[in-house]
């Protein structure tokens, strides 16, 4: 089986929160990734480009902004799913609150029932 597809078949999850999960830690990734580019991290440093004129770069154009706007892109996409991932552990804990009380009113009603049967004529 694939990487991916183990990754689809983890154990307790539902199949659309599995494919949501997927889709952002992926697209998290890619816009890390970007975000490295736009930092230039990973640069070959100046002092090995002998003989380079290195370039000035504009300070008060609209390109100057552009890490910053990428690093709080990246930021709120990280608070959001990790929103959605508080958000849908908290719905999984409040379904498992509400098989419970299910059960627990069925067993109830079940000890209601019970006396009323074993006393019919």
């Amino acid at each position: 089986m694939s990487c991916i597809g183990r990754l689809l078949n983890i154990e307790g999850m539902k199949g659309s929160l599995r494919r949501a999960t997927l889709s952002a830690a992926i697209a998290l990734a890619l816009m890390s990734m970007c975000t490295l580019v736009v930092f230039g991290i990973g640069d070959v440093p100046t002092e090995s480009m002998a003989g380079v004129t290195p370039q000035v770069q504009d300070t008060d154009g609209p390109d100057a902004n552009l890490p910053y706007l990428f690093a709080v892109f990246i930021i709120t996409w990280a608070a959001f799913f990790g929103y959605v991932f508080y958000m849908s552990r908290r719905q999984r804990e409040m379904q498992r609150e509400i098989e419970a009380l299910e059960r627990a009113l069925a067993a109830s009603r079940a000890a209601e029932n019970a006396p009323e049967s074993t006393h019919s004529p």
